[in-house]
């Protein structure tokens, strides 16, 4: 099997990754180099940025190296998230020269057209990921559909929880690990409007915040398994997100290490991760009144924080990442 697969957003990508590679026993390939976007193949953001992810995502530049192959040629780079998986790229001309694809897989609603016509091209099938909420479906391609998100399955897919190091990395940890303080994983959380309610709220708390992500004032961390460790060190996660997610790799990075919610319910509902914001079980719901004093009283009452963290852990586990992973097999083989 050899796939090719867009890439905007790290965890996203190994998550395929660990389908197609781990799972399936195929090898990744990515595009790299203007060329992708220049014949109209990969055409992320192109309506209203024009160039401007293309230059992101193909720009071909030091931190590609060339694998050095006798044949299939190909570009190597890795990702700071995760740096210890090889990311296999390719330009234009070099996905050319290779046979046997197996799978062209888009996932972001922009290249859907391109990546259907390139797939008809070289016989193989055409594959999308849907993991945004709201994301936009061309069901007239015909897609084999990963769906990761709220939108209705109309034609030939799944539903899928996107894989990630749930058992090792993001591992559940002992709540005896927590430390009195409230970390947030939200990326642009000073930018969203929201803001001020998450300041007035953690105002309100006596132990500290961490704010990390993008715009984030205590950073970016990287890779993964520092965000693990921070993780595994808060004693709540702060994830208060207005658009909610389709998957979402954070609170479901939070659920498996095992660390209540604070934040608003309202925002996942009908969305993968409603599972998680059960008021007084696995969160805490912003919206009542009394929520900083309800922090408080559950973090100083230990018996109560243990079954918080072993609740929203428990129900991560209801997750049949089995089945999932026989029903994508018998999709796309």
């Amino acid at each position: 099997m050899r796939i090719l697969v867009d890439r905007h957003q790290a965890d996203l990508f190994y998550a395929l990754q660990l389908l197609f590679e781990t799972q399936l026993g195929g090898t990744v390939f990515t595009p790299v180099g203007h060329e992708w976007f220049d014949e109209g193949y990969w055409q992320f953001g192109h309506e209203h940025l024009g160039r401007a992810l293309a230059d992101q995502f193909l720009g071909l530049d030091a931190k590609y190296a060339e694998c050095g192959c006798a044949t299939n040629k190909h570009y190597q780079t890795r990702d700071p998230a995760h740096p210890e998986r090889l990311i296999r790229c390719v330009t234009l001309e070099q996905f050319r020269a290779m046979s046997d694809w197996t799978h062209i897989v888009a996932t972001v609603q922009d290249n859907q057209e391109g990546f259907h016509r390139l797939a008809g091209e070289v016989g193989a099938k055409y594959v999308y990921q849907v993991g945004n909420t709201r994301q936009e479906v061309n069901w007239s391609l015909d897609p084999l559909a990963l769906v990761s998100s709220e939108i209705p399955i109309v034609g030939r897919g799944v539903l899928m929880h996107q894989p990630f190091d749930h058992d090792t990395v993001f591992r559940y940890r002992d709540p005896d690990e927590a430390q009195g303080v409230i970390s947030s994983f939200v990326n642009l959380m000073p930018r969203l409007a929201e803001w001020p309610i998450a300041a007035g709220l953690l105002a309100q708390l006596p132990f500290p915040s961490r704010i990390y992500g993008i715009d984030g004032p205590d950073g970016n961390l990287h890779p993964v398994d520092a965000i693990a460790e921070a993780m595994a060190q808060s004693a709540f996660a702060l994830h208060l997100k207005p658009t909610g997610d389709g998957f979402g790799h954070v609170i479901h990075n939070w659920a498996a290490v095992g660390r209540p919610l604070v934040g608003r319910a309202s925002y996942y509902r009908g969305q993968m991760a409603e599972r998680f914001w059960q008021d007084g079980v696995t969160s805490i719901d912003i919206d009542a009144p009394d929520a900083a004093e309800r922090i408080i009283a559950v973090w100083n009452d230990k018996p109560r924080y243990r079954a918080m963290c072993e609740a929203i852990r428990a129900e991560f586990d209801q997750i049949d990442w089995a089945a999932e992973a026989s029903a994508i097999r018998g999709l796309l083989l």
